[in-house]
This record gives structure tokens, sequence and C-alpha cells, in this order.
């Protein structure tokens, strides 16, 4: 695990709330302007639907998706990766335990953290490093682990992951072998509010021409990932809206992305990629017509 950026100790030693600054509507996005969550919530509490969507907040779905590519080495052909992101952890009271036991008998190669760990992006994290312990202990017997931090993580909940045995990457990457194969996981610093990632930092050392899977919680890095080779993106951070219309239509989508990228698998230029609706929620802890979901990914050699 890097040490912390400037950039990213700059943002977390600003003593307010950060400003983020994407498009040209900024100063207007719902992130810089916490009142309209206060009045979501209350319009939801008056029309006695809160409690709806804090049991759909719960109803955390395993899914499975597969990805076929022409590059993966042939010894990695079926490898599964378990994708968890958008915890959220410290937002809902026994999501921890569901993890833990959804996840009791899935078979899967290695582990992906994506990032959000916690509930506030300036609260007291102490809830979020005792449940976060747990969950980490739980994956780290099971298999390797790895993790990025999200727009909402601290430096310090990276520290705790890394003292848990997770491989928090920031602007980084780990090789992973078979025998004679390899494939390359980077895993990008926060993009969207500490605007700390390093896309060509984290590229150091790569073979030309490997199979390179990049780990972004968010999936704003898709055209530079795409450019710089990655055959795979992996990504949370939009929770798929978290409230939607009926048929899953998202109403806010929290980054600056075509609709398509926004949840579950897309392509772009030859990339494949997988934005995660997330395990947690933000904001409040509600969902509609978007479950919460745990994902595992298979790798398949060919086409």
């Amino acid at each position: 695990m890097r040490s912390i950026s400037t950039r990213r100790k700059l943002v977390e030693e600003e003593g307010h709330r950060h400003s983020i600054k994407r498009g040209w509507r900024w100063k207007l996005h719902f992130e810089n302007i916490p009142l309209l969550v206060r009045f979501f919530s209350f319009l939801l509490r008056t029309s006695f639907t809160k409690v709806i969507g804090m049991r759909n907040a719960m109803d955390v779905r395993l899914n499975e998706v597969h990805f076929a590519f022409s590059d993966l080495p042939a010894g990695f052909d079926n490898t599964r990766i378990l994708l968890v992101t958008d915890l959220h952890i410290d937002g809902m009271d026994g999501l921890a335990e569901m993890i833990i036991t959804t996840l009791g008998d899935v078979e899967y190669d290695f582990c992906i953290l994506g990032g959000d760990y916690s509930f506030g992006c300036n609260d007291d994290h102490g809830l979020v490093c005792e449940r976060m312990r747990t969950i980490a202990e739980f994956l780290g017997r099971k298999s390797r682990v790895f993790g990025v931090l999200g727009n909402h993580d601290k430096y310090k909940i990276g520290q705790l992951l890394n003292e848990c045995g997770v491989e928090i990457l920031l602007n980084e990457t780990v090789c992973i072998e078979k025998g004679s194969d390899k494939i390359y996981i980077a895993g990008l610093d926060d993009n969207h509010y500490y605007g700390a990632d390093d896309l060509e930092l984290a590229d150091k050392g790569i073979t030309d021409g490997a199979f390179k899977i990049m780990v972004c919680h968010s999936p704003e890095r898709y055209l530079e990932a795409a450019d710089s080779g990655y055959s795979l993106y992996l990504s949370g951070h939009t929770h798929g809206g978290q409230v939607c219309l009926p048929g899953g239509v998202a109403l806010v989508t929290s980054a600056t992305v075509p609709r398509r990228l926004v949840k579950g698998r897309w392509t772009y230029q030859g990339m494949s990629g997988y934005t995660s609706r997330g395990v947690g929620t933000s904001g409040i802890t509600v969902r509609y017509f978007c479950p919460p979901e745990m994902t595992v990914v298979t790798l398949r050699h060919g086409m």
C-alpha cells in the first residue's frame, strides 16, 4: 500500500466537506447540496414508503457474470473474481452479518473490494473499522483480497484493511501468476471526490501486451483505461442509481458516464466492463427497483 498522496492528504485535511466538481452543473449536484438528501428522507417518511425501501436495501443478491477474452492467458480460464463494493457498512445494522452469511459457501479464486466502506464522508470511523475488520478477516480466510478506496474513504480505512490482510492498491499494480501465465490487476485511488487517481503511475511495470484488469471505485476513468489497453474494468460507486423508477431507470447516477455504464456489464472500444450496484446504500438507507448485489465475475479464455 502506497503512502498517502499529496492530493488525497490535502483534501482530507481541508476540515470541511469538499465540493465535487463534475460537469458544468457541478454546483447544483446533489452531492454538494446535503439539504436535498434530508428533504427526500422527509418525503419518504411522510409517504410511509421508507420501510419498504429499507427492506429492499437488505435484499442482497449474489449475481454471476461471464466475460470471454481472446487474450486471456489459458491458465486463467474459468478464474472467478468476487466483486464486493460500496458496503457503506456503518449505514445499516446487520449488513455485515448478511454479507458473511451470503458468501459462506461461494467459491472464487480471489476477491476485490471496490471502495466506499463508510456511510458518511467525514464521520468518526470507529464502527466502520470494527465491521470492516470482521468482513476483511472472513474474506481473507477464503482467498487473497485486493481493494481500492472510494470517495467515502479516508486513508486510515485503507490502513486498517491493509492490516487485516487486504492488499490495498493506491495507483499500483499486482501481478498474479499461474505457472508461466500472468495477469495484472491495477487499482486506482479515488478519482471522484479526492481526485487522487494516477493511471500512469499504476500502469508502471506492467509488461507490454499483458492482460490487465482495472479496478477503480467509479467507472469515470473508462476512457483512459481503454486507451491504456485494459481488457476489463471493474467498478461500483453508482449504486445502479439506488432509487430507480420501475424497470430500473436511475434517477441519479452520481457519475459522468453514459447511462449504459451506470450498472451491469458494458463494453467500450474492445474493453469489457462491469459496474456493480453495490451492497450498501448512500445518503438514505433505502433502495427502490435496484436491489443490492455482490458479483462473481468469471473470466473465460476464447470468444
